[in-house]
């Protein structure tokens, strides 16, 4: 899978199982038309956020 984080000028190719991981920090898929695609926010990651105060 193909990401770019903004900012970063080179894309970086990830594995299936690390994508998460990358767009937890930041970064977002490139879709095949060339368009980073939108982040969508789990309630398992929401639910993460506020047991350790970060919201």
């Amino acid at each position: 899978m193909q990401m770019r984080h903004e900012g970063i000028e080179q894309e970086i190719e990830v594995s299936e199982a690390s994508v998460k991981h990358y767009e937890r920090a930041g970064w977002t898929r490139v879709g095949d038309d060339d368009q980073a695609l939108p982040l969508k926010e789990t309630a398992a990651a929401k639910g993460r956020r506020r047991e350790r105060g970060e919201n």
